[in-house]
């Protein structure tokens, strides 16, 4: 079974949101058929919002540290539930080894296989300014 990780801290309460959704989703009978997953909880991430304003230092760096670390933990995939931090993805990708579920883009997918045509959209304001869901869809 794979290990899952997730780079967590962008908010500390969307990392607990997107594991508690991880487990609800497997079909588990017992613990030992859950996913193995571990977390990097790092809140030293700086403000993604901040940063597409030019308020703020970039996240890439401390995103590739939490990348490394899950790495190092035995993650064989990541995962992140910020939306935001998503625009920042390509450039964290190009420097780390271990590759990425891109939440919008897997939304996207299941969008387009449902056959929505018009869709909503709550986002933070550097959400909606990135254009990533846009870009997806």
């Amino acid at each position: 079974m794979k290990t899952v990780g997730i780079m967590g801290g962008m908010g500390p309460m969307a990392t607990v949101d997107l594991m508690q959704k991880v487990i609800v989703a497997t079909k588990a009978i017992k613990d030992q058929e859950h996913i193995h997953t571990v977390i990097d909880n790092n809140t030293n991430i700086p403000d993604r919002s901040e940063c597409i304003f030019g308020q703020g230092p970039s996240p890439v760096p401390e995103m590739v540290k939490s990348a490394e670390r899950l790495t190092a933990m035995g993650a064989d995939v990541i995962i992140i539930g910020c939306n935001t931090a998503h625009y920042f993805l390509p450039e964290v990708q190009k420097k780390v080894k271990t590759p990425f579920i891109n939440m919008i883009e897997e939304t996207a997918a299941f969008c387009k296989e449902e056959g929505y045509r018009t869709l909503g959209l709550l986002a933070s304001a550097g959400t909606c300014a990135s254009g990533i869901y846009k870009k997806s869809f």
